[in-house]
């Protein structure tokens, strides 16, 4: 091989790791932008929609040991209420946003361990009337 020959294939390597380089960060560029264009929008409406929602699912859970407003219907599952609350934090607007999860945190807490219930439901009682009443005032 000729000097000629080994400046032309270390040029040619470079110019394809170059371009690999060059496309896995549009990759990556595209997947963050794409991350941050599909978050949840945080409002009024996709609030009272995803309510509706996980209240619907509700219906269908077994048993009433367990219940909390807004939610017209009890389970016996915390996780139940947990994954509902959940689904409502990441959508309710910034004045509700604190209270909703708190109630996801109380029901996280009751699933990991029963014996809390009481005590864990009294501490959100303040929290459960304000999402209760900003609920039933906003989504009919």
């Amino acid at each position: 091989m000729s000097a000629g020959q080994i400046k032309y294939r270390i040029v040619k390597n470079r110019v394809v790791v170059f371009t690999v380089i060059t496309g896995v960060l549009l990759v990556i560029l595209v997947v963050v932008i794409l991350s941050l264009l599909s978050r949840p929008t945080r409002s009024v409406a996709a609030f009272c929609s995803t309510y509706k929602e996980q209240n619907a699912i509700l219906a269908k859970s077994q048993g009433d040991t367990y219940s909390v407003r807004p939610f017209t219907h009890g389970s016996s599952s915390p996780h139940d209420f947990a994954a509902a609350l959940g689904k409502l934090e990441t959508v309710a607007p910034q004045d509700i946003e604190s209270d909703v999860k708190t109630l996801k945190q109380i029901f996280e807490k009751i699933d990991q361990d029963p014996s809390q219930a009481f005590s864990a439901s009294m501490s959100g009682l303040g929290a459960e009337s304000s999402v209760d009443e900003w609920t039933s005032q906003r989504c009919q």
